[in-house]
């Protein structure tokens, strides 16, 4: 039986999901013991390396689970939702939505939320680069056309509303930080996802300042923005919100009203 390269390389990858499979009949030749075991060198490599593609863009939820029940987590997402890309930095896409669902993690409601927030902190990390807008360009501007102006969000930006407290069980897991274990975990939070620099970083939010920054990315003005966050949180602190915005590099450009 001759294959197309196409068909071949179909075979081949589908007998490296099926742990049966001693050889691909068209081209692999005969199912020896020698093709056997070659066979399962390649897909304990392949296992391999999906693994460790995902405990790199999942270490919190590595450390929550422990190091083997990750390993058998990342064995059956890998087999559920298969690389369908040259770059495994895209690998883990699917990973929180598979986690909700998993029969195995139903024990751990928050464990999806975290692997959400990790992939946004996973994202922002290869976001694409983009200068932040200086403070003099802000400084220069009247009061009233401050208000009318319109802010572009640095694409790294993202942020997650958990009825976990995620945003705490990530910095609570970071190698330099200092910051506890919550004390609950039935408590909601917002997190925010930002890039000041090169190294991405999470904010503990409060749900003004998420409404705000969803009135920012839909294009609206610095006053409908506030206008936005007061009508979520009548305390909403702008100035505070504002000042931590620039902190973190958060505007790219910014067009007058």
């Amino acid at each position: 039986m001759s294959l197309s390269l196409e068909h071949m390389q179909a075979a081949f990858a589908a007998a490296l999901l099926d742990s049966s499979a001693g050889s691909v009949p068209g081209v692999v030749a005969a199912p020896d013991v020698g093709v056997a075991e070659r066979m399962e060198l390649y897909r304990g490599h392949l296992l391999a390396t999906w693994r460790q593609a995902l405990g790199a863009a999942y270490p919190v939820v590595r450390a929550l689970v422990g190091a083997e029940f990750f390993a058998e987590l990342a064995r059956a997402y890998a087999r559920a939702h298969p690389s369908t890309s040259g770059d495994l930095n895209r690998f883990g896409a699917q990973f929180s939505a598979f986690v909700a669902t998993f029969r195995h993690t139903q024990s751990l409601p928050y464990l999806a939320d975290v692997a959400a927030l990790e992939w946004l902190v996973h994202r922002a990390h290869h976001a694409a680069d983009a200068p932040a807008l200086r403070r003099e360009r802000i400084a220069a501007l009247a009061p009233d056309a401050l208000l009318a102006a319109r802010f572009a969000l640095h694409p790294a930006c993202a942020w997650l509303v958990s009825a976990s407290p995620v945003a705490t069980l990530w910095l609570a897991h970071q190698p330099a930080g200092n910051t506890e274990l919550p004390d609950t975990l039935e408590r909601c939070e917002c997190a925010l996802v930002v890039r000041p620099h090169w190294r991405a970083e999470v904010l503990i939010a409060s749900a003004g300042e998420l409404a705000a920054l969803e009135a920012l990315r839909a294009g609206a003005s610095m006053d409908d923005t506030i206008a936005a966050a007061l009508r979520v949180d009548r305390d909403f602190d702008f100035a505070g919100a504002f000042v931590r915005w620039l902190d973190c590099n958060l505007f790219t450009t910014i067009e007058p009203g």
